[in-house]
């Protein structure tokens, strides 16, 4: 398969993702394959979706303040959920949520005061437009999550989400980039580190 740059593998995501016809089930499925992964973990970092692209992950997260999809899941999980806040000089902080207010990107950032670092944190939930055969994340081209996930320890404890029809991504990886540990689609489990 040839490499195309992140540039191009973005657009085509980006064009391609919102056309899923069957998006609600396929989400479904992979907060399916999801849940068993989260047992026995009390402090879990995940995100806020940008519905048009990334997989919708807040259906299971029992104590999320946002309104929830009208999608039934049969199992939401109890854990300590914390949710990404940009702060000065292009960084994340992870913040347990009681409220939440648009960010600087239009996406819901969290108000609360307890926080916890990426080495904190049972498992890291992490969004992305696709995903390398080996397991480097595409996300839109910030840098945020590959500035705070640069330790391998912690790669290890990342699970990022596609769908079947979008992975892999044949991007040109670089220096900076990070695996997850594992990724999620409707089908099956991918692990990088294992």
């Amino acid at each position: 398969m040839n490499s195309i740059s992140k540039q191009d593998a973005r657009k085509i995501l980006k064009t391609n993702i919102p056309k899923l016809s069957d998006r609600e089930e396929l989400e479904s499925a992979i907060l399916k394959r999801l849940f068993p992964l989260l047992q026995g973990n009390s402090k879990i970092i995940t995100y806020v979706p940008d519905l048009q692209w990334e997989v919708d992950v807040l259906p299971i997260i029992e104590s999320s303040p946002l309104p929830k999809p009208t999608s039934f899941i049969e199992s939401r999980h109890s854990a300590k959920w914390y949710f990404p806040k940009v702060v000065q000089d292009k960084g994340l902080c992870f913040l347990r949520p009681f409220s939440f207010e648009k960010g600087p990107y239009g996406i819901f950032e969290p108000i609360g005061d307890e926080e916890i670092s990426v080495e904190e944190a049972d498992l890291i939930l992490v969004p992305g437009l696709g995903y390398h055969e080996n397991g480097f994340r595409l996300g839109r081209g910030g840098g945020y999550y590959d500035r705070i996930l640069h330790k391998e320890s912690v790669q290890k404890k990342t699970i990022g989400f596609s769908f079947s029809k979008f992975f892999p991504v044949p991007f040109q990886v670089e220096e900076h980039d990070v695996k997850v540990g594992k990724m999620i689609t409707e089908f099956q489990i991918h692990s990088f580190f294992d």
